[in-house]
């Protein structure tokens, strides 16, 4: 079953955009794609769609890779940009790379389109996952800060294996009397109001 993709294909002959589809659709892409050959063009395209990847050639009559490069950037889209041309150097390539181009390869060797295509679609997912994880996690730990700064119960967060106080709550900071530095760091036995409790091994363990 063939793979939806979305190309944003940055490039000013026809001909070469048909010989990158056909490259794709042979790799097992059903590609939707849309060219562009300027600045004015480019900017629009990816301010109104939803593009999987950015395909571009280096230089065209009124429009460059550096340019686009540019233009890409600044839209903060994180999705593959990868330069596939017929007149580009190895010292081109490599600027292209250090400014942010994902791969390069030459129009007359695109047998290295598909793999570089599957593996940069894979990265670029897993760096939204990532995102997504790292968001979740940020919004996890808020609310459980809001609970346990607002909690009318007396929270304290200790080391199982050291007894070492990580944390406490201001209701229970309140309701001890202590101030909070005067807590954290240290072992629940050296707090008087937990003698009793640290000294017997079975309710301390419980």
């Amino acid at each position: 079953m063939s793979k939806p993709l979305h190309l944003l294909l940055v490039e000013d002959s026809e001909d070469d955009a048909l010989l990158v589809v056909r490259e794709l659709t042979n790799g097992g892409y059903a590609v939707t794609r849309e060219r562009v050959a300027t600045a004015e063009a480019m900017r629009a395209a990816l301010a109104r769609g939803q593009w999987d990847l950015v395909i571009c050639d280096y230089q065209m009559p009124r429009f460059n890779g550096p340019e686009a490069m540019k233009l890409f950037r600044e839209a903060a889209v994180d999705i593959p940009f990868i330069v596939v041309s017929g007149t580009i150097g190895e010292d081109v390539a490599v600027a292209m790379l250090k400014a942010g181009a994902d791969d390069y390869l030459m129009k007359g060797r695109l047998a290295r389109l598909v793999p570089a295509v599957e593996r940069e679609l894979r990265e670029a997912g897993e760096r939204r996952v990532r995102r997504l994880m790292e968001a979740e996690l940020i919004a996890s730990e808020s609310r459980y800060r809001r609970l346990f700064e607002a909690s009318r119960d007396g929270i304290l967060i200790l080391n199982a294996d050291t007894g070492v106080i990580v944390d406490a709550n201001p209701f229970l900071i309140d309701r001890l009397g202590l101030a909070r530095e005067h807590l954290v760091g240290r072992r629940l036995w050296e707090i008087a109001s937990f003698q009793s409790l640290a000294a017997d091994p079975a309710a301390f363990a419980e």
